[in-house]
């Protein structure tokens, strides 16, 4: 079998003459939009005419009607807005409680300890010591108040003894006092005497406070050395050397 072979001949490709016409009409379709779609005004504006006419005299122009009175129209009273409450502000700060605290739970006390028998014998000593102490502290504060007691008897006593002594001195000097005759009142005059223990005068005796006569306070003076020695004291303890001697000699 004989082959004739062809030489080789290169193929179109598909679609290629469908793009060129495509092309072509699409130039075309842009050439006819920029020829006939944009109009150049090359031409002059048209110019405006404005005609001027006389205004007609008021008697010519015919009267013109009243326009109706329109209706007033119907105001519908608004409904009064309702104020809605606000809700209330949430603080800004909020204060947390601070949770309770929880009880403590009680300690529980130990049991007692027996009781050590060598500490009971010292307890009971010493308890027997603070009594018998004690007992001796309530024997001297009441020998305490007993000679307290004695005390003021006996110096109530020395004291009524010394009043019984002057009583008797006084009573001893005043008959030889001479009034002096223009002396009123009460004059008074306090001497110093020292006595012996018999009761004699020693020295002279010292005024401490006159009356105010002369001739008054030398007849008090002569009076003590006359009645020397003076009376002695009943009890023995009230006498003293020296004595503070208070006279009134006008009074009776």
């Amino acid at each position: 079998m004989d082959v004739a072979l062809e030489p080789y001949a290169p193929r179109e490709a598909p679609g290629r003459t469908i793009s060129i016409v495509l092309a072509l009409a699409m130039h075309l379709a842009l050439a006819v939009f920029l020829i006939y779609g944009i109009r150049w005004q090359s031409s002059a504006p048209a110019a405006v005419e404005v005609s001027l006419v006389r205004a007609l005299p008021e008697s010519a122009t015919p009267p013109r009607a009243a326009p109706e009175p329109r209706p007033e129209p119907k105001v519908e009273p608004r409904p009064e807005p309702k104020i809605e409450p606000k809700p209330p502000l949430k603080p800004d700060i909020v204060i947390k409680e601070k949770p309770k605290a929880k009880p403590r739970p009680e300690a529980k006390e130990p049991p007692p300890k027996p009781a050590d028998p060598l500490q009971s014998m010292l307890n009971k000593e010493l308890a027997r010591e603070q009594a018998s102490l004690d007992q001796h502290k309530m024997t001297q504060a009441i020998e305490r108040e007993q000679a307290q007691l004695r005390a003021g008897q006996a110096a109530a006593a020395m004291g009524r003894a010394s009043a019984k002594w002057a009583d008797r001195i006084n009573a001893a000097i005043k008959p030889r006092i001479v009034r002096v005759p223009g002396v009123s009142g009460n004059p008074e005059a306090v001497y110093e005497v020292t006595l012996l223990p018999d009761g004699s005068v020693l020295g002279e005796p010292k005024r401490k406070k006159s009356t105010g006569n002369a001739a008054l306070d030398a007849s008090i003076e002569r009076a003590i050395l006359q009645s020397s020695p003076l009376p002695k004291p009943d009890d023995p303890r009230v006498f003293q050397r020296v004595l503070n001697l208070t006279f009134r000699p006008l009074e009776d």
